[in-house]
């Protein structure tokens, strides 16, 4: 932890308009450091997700009795590509950030013309479906990523700071 001192009231006031200034800045930095780290365990885990083809390098089908547990190497790569951090923000004094897939597929179907939304499909992994075998890969990922992110969100701010209040 970042150790800071002062002589008397003016310099106290001094370090405290300090933090004030920069304290938002200083956490958004921190906060995409940690981010960063899960990102990267999620991104991972999306990478060490099973390829399953079906005939002719089709989609396969799953069934509530032969249910997918992989899903196609372009789904893979639609997941992979569409991972991302959403931008940092202050919503009333709480900086936060999101790890998310966006946008859609690039296998176009019938009922999905733009093609299959990378929510869904992530969602339908990360939660299973009737068809799709539960693959938490988001909650394993946070878990595990979730001790070394908090030892580097706090570096982050201890380097900070001693960097502002380097004598």
């Amino acid at each position: 932890m970042a150790k800071i001192s002062f002589a008397g009231i003016d310099e106290y006031a001094k370090v405290l308009d300090v933090l004030d200034k920069e304290s938002d800045e200083i956490l958004k930095s921190a906060i995409y450091k940690g981010a960063a780290l899960v990102a990267d365990e999620i991104k991972q885990e999306i990478k060490n997700l099973p390829v399953e083809e079906g005939k002719n390098g089709l989609a396969p089908v799953g069934t509530p009795e032969h249910k997918l547990t992989g899903v196609t190497r372009r789904q893979k790569a639609d997941l992979i590509d569409s991972f991302g951090l959403a931008p940092i923000e202050n919503d009333d004094g709480y900086i936060q950030t999101k790890a998310g897939v966006d946008g859609y597929g690039s296998v176009k179907t019938e009922t999905y013309p733009k093609g299959v939304p990378n929510v869904m499909l992530m969602r339908s992994i990360e939660s299973g479906t009737s068809f799709r075998e539960k693959k938490p890969i988001f909650r394993k990922a946070t878990n595990r990523a979730r001790k070394r992110a908090q030892q580097q969100m706090e570096k982050e701010i201890d380097d900070q700071l001693k960097r502002m209040f380097r004598r």
